[in-house]
């Protein structure tokens, strides 16, 4: 418990420190979380095979630099930037030409880690830039959800919720949902507004569950390679991506809410 409040503590001054100083470390505080993220599902995969391929991860790691900071350096159209993601990383197949080495699967497993987190990370920067606050309640409701998931499943967690996260109660999402609709609803009010009491409710509710549900994905990547964590880079949490799974969610569901409102 003392190494996960560390590193909480740790993760949090860097996080606010960097939206202290402005928009531009902010983003680029967010692509180094996307970096390693796409690190931690490279090495996930290749750890223990295809290890020939480390070209391919700095065309990743390229590519990441180009969807998370085009706004503020190359100002490319989002299709460009999706296309120059799709031919790096599908070409290479046939100027390998060896199936062992890179095929088919690697490149969409590739791409799709890219895609995935290259857009879930420019939604959270591009959020930062339109609304601070909006931003804000992201990382507010994807840390309380999970934090007070965790404790409600340690001290009074019975019954297992699912076998894609073992340790993760029924009992322990409840309380994470209620307390992040809690905590989440009250910022909102506060520091957002614009909607009625019952709407700020209901919008909090829904990113909770998409907390809740972004943790189960992520979860069920590291289960179907047999893994414990992403990684250790985090005192008492594991990777990024451990970390970072609920908040990646929240964001796109921000995003998807807030486009259909």
């Amino acid at each position: 418990m003392k190494d996960r409040i560390l590193g909480a503590i740790i993760l949090l001054a860097i996080l606010i420190g960097s939206l202290i100083l402005g928009k531009i470390a902010f983003s680029i505080a967010m692509l180094v979380v996307a970096i390693l993220g796409y690190k931690e599902l490279f090495e996930i995969k290749f750890s223990h095979e295809k290890n020939n391929i480390a070209v391919m991860k700095l065309i990743g790691y390229i590519n990441l630099v180009l969807m998370c900071l085009n706004d503020f350096l190359f100002k490319l159209d989002i299709e460009l930037v999706t296309t120059i993601a799709i031919l790096s990383i599908t070409i290479p197949i046939i100027l390998y030409n060896n199936s062992e080495k890179y095929n088919i699967n690697d490149a969409f497993f590739l791409l799709g880690c890219v895609l995935f987190l290259g857009y879930s990370f420019r939604t959270i920067i591009y959020t930062a830039r339109m609304d601070f606050y909006q931003c804000i309640l992201i990382f507010l409701i994807a840390f309380t959800t999970d934090t007070y998931a965790y404790i409600g499943g340690n001290l009074i967690g019975k019954h297992k919720l699912t076998d894609i996260s073992p340790k993760k109660t029924i009992e322990g999402t409840i309380i994470g949902t209620i307390m992040g609709t809690i905590i989440g609803s009250v910022y909102f009010n506060l520091a957002i507004g614009g909607h009625d009491l019952w709407n700020i409710v209901a919008i909090c509710l829904m990113l909770t569950i998409f907390s809740e549900i972004g943790d189960l994905v992520f979860s069920s990547i590291k289960r179907y390679f047999n893994k414990k964590d992403y990684s250790n880079i985090i005192i008492g949490h594991g990777g990024i991506l451990d970390r970072f799974d609920s908040v990646i969610f929240v964001a796109l569901g921000l995003s998807l809410i807030i486009n259909l409102l």
